[in-house]
């Protein structure tokens, strides 16, 4: 299996894109709540220094990490998982929302596509953890700050070389997995620029799957004086695999020993560059582009407690334009406005074919802008507290204007090292092109999906105590949800589900002993009834890492998910018993330059499913070598 890095249609697609953006430190401060550490959301658009739930490139017990929805599995009220195996889509869910809920970017362009059969989301497999620089989750609807879609929250990832020099990754793994990759970084006088890279082969480490993936983040800052900074960025990503449907059962329940081919790409180009016009007033202005490709032949699925699915053939594409500009004045140390407006454009294409015995050709072109204008307030009284409000409004096409408010309070409680917290908000989105155009479940009458969120809590961080805890209340009702119904066979709007829950997350520093661990209870209700799928009541993850030498580290992984529900063609809804899993890393740096690693996965073997038929590998182990010169 070979990998084609651009065929002569995605070459045309790629071009350069500039984006002016305010530093951080400039931008207005809405607040969210901070769950594991509090750090800037240097995301464009984004209308807030906003405190985020936060992983860096020093994440812990992640070390033989293959995927980044392992990464983001660490972090509360996060549910990420890849489904069926590698290159077979990614599922992803912020407190309870749909995967696509959830707007995902790179280096600050969307990336999240509507073609796909989740109507939205990322396929966070293509992304090669090694080039991850961050990862940030804001909670709750961010429509103030992105506009539509951003129902349940933001993924953002940063991607690049880690620092400057030259690196290299090398690693292998049970059933012939391999990856590979590096970085070069630069910095000098003229600013910094830097290139990152990996390829992995799962080969056939899931049953019934074989996978192969690429990525590439290419990064330049420019320096261009103390008052202007300029940053540009491209990436490109990409994979090729084979493996059961999904719904059809996979190796243990589908009829049909067939497998469906994949091969996806994904490119976004953007950047951005920022100047202060006056002492108190910066302004900005934004482009990217980003496009998404997905070729698939499935061989249909048999029918079993539910209708089959006939053989399909697919290949879509997406594309997205996106324009933001603001102007952003402190008239006082307390006081911080924004006004702004956005344009965002999806041109959308899907041709393939059905097999009824006949084929019959499928095919549908969709396109659509949205304009937007937006304002934000903070306000900062003193004593530590923080106020902050923002106001956005959205033209969809053939639709009236959407307004979508947002509110949130920071409060100190003396100098304790407590703070309270609590926001609201709501948001919209848009039916996705999938739901909206796929002849064989689309309904062109979908009403737009919409969000009604509120949270509160306390963040605990004592001075020098070495540990941290952050704890919080939500409520998310969404109306209008977007599900598949397999009776009618067809998308729906279900009128009303609702969503509350608790989560906690805390970190603690005891001399050579770090821990970190997220714990999330929430419940899942729907008006008409419906049994939503892959929706937890209990869900947990603990990392505890011992520096057991100056030049040696351990970590032990423990994840556990009580039951859920689910569904495949061949059984129908049922409930899905859950899971609990222990992994165990280690690194050992064995000079300034070299570090040698070994993760053991699923280290008591236990047998356990993420989805219907597809078995989670057992024991399994994953060794490799670092190196940076």
């Amino acid at each position: 299996m070979t990998l084609t890095l651009f065929t002569p249609a995605r070459r045309c697609g790629v071009f350069a894109a500039l984006s002016f953006a305010l530093p951080v430190s400039a931008q207005a401060q809405e607040e969210a709540p901070a769950i594991l550490v509090e750090a800037n959301l240097a995301d464009p658009a984004s209308d807030a220094a906003t405190s985020a739930k936060l992983l860096d490139e020093d994440r812990p017990g992640v070390r033989g990490v293959v995927s980044v929805t392992e990464d983001l599995s660490l972090l509360p009220g996060v549910v990420a998982f890849d489904k069926g195996g590698p290159g077979a889509g990614s599922y992803v869910s912020i407190r309870g929302g749909e995967p696509n809920f959830a707007l995902v970017t790179i280096n600050g362009v969307r990336v999240d596509d509507p073609l796909n059969s989740s109507g939205g989301g990322l396929d966070f497999s293509l992304i090669d953890p090694e080039i991850v620089q961050r990862i940030a989750v804001v909670s709750g609807p961010q429509s103030t700050a992105y506009g539509a879609d951003a129902l349940s929250g933001v993924i953002a990832l940063d991607v690049g070389p880690l620092g400057s020099g030259a690196s290299a990754h090398a690693g292998i793994g049970s059933e012939g997995r391999y990856r590979f990759g590096g970085s070069l970084g630069v910095e000098g006088d003229a600013g910094s620029f830097g290139i990152a890279g990996g390829f992995l082969d799962s080969d056939d480490f899931v049953p019934g799957t074989t996978s192969e993936r690429y990525s590439i983040a290419a990064t330049a800052s420019p320096d261009l004086g103390a008052t202007v900074s300029f940053d540009l960025f491209a990436v490109i990503a990409g994979s090729e695999s084979e493996g059961f449907p999904e719904d059809s059962g996979g190796p243990q329940l589908a009829v049909i020993g067939e497998l469906e081919t994949r091969e996806r790409q994904q490119i976004a180009v953007g950047g951005t560059l920022a100047a202060a016009l006056a002492p108190d007033l910066t302004a900005q202005l934004r482009l990217g582009y980003s496009q998404s490709d997905l070729e698939t032949d499935a061989p249909g699925i048999a029918p079993g407690a539910l209708d089959g699915v006939p053989p399909i053939v697919s290949d879509s594409q997406l594309e997205r334009y996106e324009a933001v500009a603001s102007l952003t004045h402190r008239p006082a140390d307390w006081l911080s406005l924004e006004v702004g407006t956005s344009f965002t454009r999806e041109d959308g294409e899907s041709t393939g074919s059905l097999d009824f015995g006949v084929l019959i050709p499928t095919a549908f072109t969709i396109e659509r802008d949205m304009p937007g204008v937006f304002t934000t307030v903070t306000i900062a009284p003193g004593s530590g507290v923080e106020l902050s409000g923002g106001l956005r409004v959205d033209w969809p096409e053939d639709a009236s204007a959407r307004w979508t408010p947002r509110i949130g309070a920071s409060v100190p409680v003396a100098e304790t090292g407590t703070r309270l917290f609590a926001n609201y908000a709501r948001g919209f989105k848009r039916p996705s092109l999938f739901a909206l155009g796929f002849p064989l479940i689309a309904n062109p009458d979908l009403e737009d999906e919409r969000s009604e969120t509120f949270d509160a809590g306390v963040e605990l961080t004592p001075n020098g105590e070495g540990w941290s805890l952050t704890a919080a209340y939500f409520n998310a009702t969404y109306r209008n949800l977007v599900d598949f119904e397999p009776e009618l066979f067809t998308n729906v709007n279900r009128s009303r589900v609702e969503i509350d829950g608790f989560e906690a997350a805390g970190t603690l520093q005891m001399g050579e002993v770090s821990a970190r661990a997220a714990l999330t209870y929430q419940t899942t209700s729907s008006a008409d009834g419906a049994q939503l799928r892959f929706r937890p009541d209990w869900t947990g993850r603990l990392a505890i890492r011992w520096q057991a030498l100056s030049t040696l580290a351990i970590t032990l992984n423990g994840e556990f998910s009580s039951s859920f529900n689910d569904a495949s063609v061949p059984t129908g809804l049922l409930r899905n018993p859950g899971f609990e899993t222990l992994a165990l890393d280690a690194e050992w740096q064995a000079n300034k330059n070299v570090a040698i690693f070994g993760a053991l996965r699923n280290l008591t073997d236990s047998d356990f499913e993420r989805t219907v038929g597809f078995p989670e590998p057992g024991r399994n182990v994953f060794v490799g070598v670092r190196t940076r010169f």
